[in-house]
C-alpha cells in the first residue's frame, strides 16, 4: 500500500478529553460528534462550576454539537450571587457562545442557543483537532514565560510574597524605583482563577510599562511605582478550578481577616501592601453576565469619602477617553452595595489606606458599545485594555495624595 492509499484510509477517529493542561468538564456522551454532552465540573470540596476547557479530535468536516447539559440552572454557590444582583440562570449564557480554537492562539465565539435547561452549540470542524473552552485560557506555563521575560528589564523586580497551600510561589513583579514619596499602585489579578482575561490584561499593561520608549510610561514611573500580583490563586489556576483555591476557599471573600491555613494568598500579598502603603488598588476580575467593561469604585458616604468617588469619578473619564472599550457610568448589577464588606479586596484596601480602590470586570461575552461578532471579548482586546490603564493612571496619579 502506498503512502497516498494509507494516508486516505486513515480515520483518526472521534475522541473528546478533558485530560489537558487547564482542561475540565465531565464527558457524559461522545458515541458520535453530533450528539457530544459536557457536564460543568465543580471546584473540588466547593459547589461552583462554569468553566471549561476540552479537547477533540476526530470528525474533520463534520457538523458537531455539545449540549452542556442541565447548564443553564441556578445552584450551588453561584445561585446566591447571581439572585442577589437580580439576574437569572440564562444571564450567563445569553448572547454568547464557547470559544473554539484549532492552534490554542486564535480564538472565535460558536454562538449557541438555551433549550430548557441546556445549552446548545454547533459548528462544523475545519481540522481534526480543536480546542474548546468558556473563554480563552491563559495557562501557568504562559505566566511563568512572561514573567521570567519580565526579569529581563532593569526597571523590573520579581519575587514571590508567599507560598500557597500547595507549595506555589505567589509571583509578584514590582515596576519602577521604590520611594515612599511616589506613588504606591498596586494591581492583582485572578483571585477567580476561570476570569483568564485578566492575566492577558496583566501581559499587556506590563509589556506596555516597560517599555523604555514610551514617553508615557516613563512619566508615570517618574510619579509612580507599580506593584502587580498578576496570579494571586497560582493553585485555583493549575487545578482549572472555576472560583476557589487550592485550600477551597473564595479569595475575594478572605480579606477582612485571612487566615494563612486557608487563605495564604491574601495573607502574605496584605502583608506586602501594608508594608508599602497603597496610594491606588485595582482588583481584575471577568464577568459571566455582563455585555461591557465594568468599573465599581468607592461606594458613597458614609462609607467612601467624597475624595475618593471625586478620584474614581477622574479615573473613568481618563480611561474612557483613551479606551474605546471602556464606557463610563455603567450602573452597578443589582444596585450598589449599601455598606462596606471589607471581606472583599476591593473595598478592604478603601478601607485600609482611604485610597482610590476599583474593581475592575472584563466581560466573557463582549461590548455592547464596540461589538466583535466573530471573537467577541478576547485576549487581544484584553490586552489592548491593559496597555490602554496606563494613561488612566497616568491621568490622576497626581492627584492620589490629594
Amino acid at each position: 500500500m502506498s503512502v497516498a492509499d494509507i494516508a486516505a484510509t486513515f480515520d483518526p477517529g472521534f475522541s473528546v478529553t478533558a485530560h489537558i493542561p487547564g482542561g475540565s468538564a465531565r464527558i457524559l456522551a461522545q458515541d458520535k460528534p453530533e450528539d457530544l454532552r459536557i457536564g460543568l465540573k465543580q471546584d473540588p470540596g466547593g459547589d461552583f462550576d462554569g468553566h471549561y476547557h476540552f479537547r477533540i479530535t476526530g470528525a474533520r468536516g463534520k457538523q458537531c454539537r455539545i449540549t452542556f447539559v442541565n447548564a443553564v440552572t441556578l445552584s450551588g454557590g453561584f445561585a446566591a450571587l447571581v439572585a442577589r444582583r437580580g439576574g437569572t440562570a440564562a444571564g450567563p449564557w445569553g448572547d454568547t457562545g464557547p470559544r473554539l480554537s484549532y492552534d490554542r492562539k486564535n480564538w472565535i465565539r460558536v454562538m449557541g442557543r438555551i433549550e430548557g435547561t441546556d445549552y446548545i452549540a454547533e459548528f462544523t470542524r475545519e481540522s481534526d483537532i480543536c480546542y474548546i473552552a468558556q473563554w480563552a485560557p491563559y495557562s501557568i506555563d504562559r505566566e511563568l514565560d512572561f514573567i521570567a521575560a519580565l526579569q529581563r528589564s532593569g526597571m523590573v523586580r520579581c519575587g514571590s510574597l508567599g507560598r500557597t497551600l500547595l507549595g506555589s510561589d505567589i509571583d509578584y513583579v514590582m515596576v519602577g524605583d521604590a520611594s515612599p514619596a511616589k506613588r504606591q499602585c498596586w494591581l492583582i489579578g485572578r483571585q477567580h482563577p476561570s476570569e483568564t482575561m485578566s492575566g492577558f490584561f496583566m501581559e499587556g499593561l506590563l509589556t506596555r510599562l516597560t517599555d523604555a520608549g514610551d514617553s508615557v510610561c516613563k512619566a508615570l514611573l517618574d510619579q509612580a511605582v507599580i506593584h502587580v500580583v498578576p496570579n494571586i490563586n497560582p493553585d485555583g489556576s493549575g487545578g482549572a478550578f472555576t472560583r476557589l483555591n487550592g485550600g477551597i476557599a473564595d479569595l475575594n471573600r478572605c480579606w477582612e481577616e485571612p487566615d494563612p491555613e486557608i487563605s495564604p494568598e491574601v495573607y502574605w500579598v496584605q502583608k506586602r501592601m501594608v508594608a508599602t502603603g497603597v496610594d491606588f488598588f485595582m482588583d481584575c476580575h471577568g464577568d459571566e453576565e455582563l455585555p461591557c467593561v465594568f468599573l465599581a469604585g468607592p461606594l458613597k458616604p458614609p462609607y467612601g469619602s467624597d475624595r475618593q468617588n471625586r478620584l474614581f469619578h477622574a479615573f473613568e473619564l481618563a480611561w474612557a477617553a483613551t479606551s474605546p472599550d471602556y464606557e463610563p457610568h455603567q450602573p452597578y448589577p443589582g444596585g450598589e452595595p449599601t455598606s462596606c464588606s471589607v471581606t472583599r479586596a476591593w473595598h478592604w484596601a478603601a478601607d485600609r489606606f482611604d485610597c482610590l480602590s476599583v474593581l475592575l470586570e472584563q466581560p466573557f461575552k463582549d461590548t455592547s458599545c464596540t461589538p466583535d461578532p466573530l471573537r467577541g471579548w478576547s485576549p487581544e482586546r484584553a490586552s489592548a485594555l491593559g496597555a490602554s490603564f496606563i494613561d488612566a493612571l497616568f491621568g490622576v496619579v497626581g492627584q492620589l495624595r490629594v
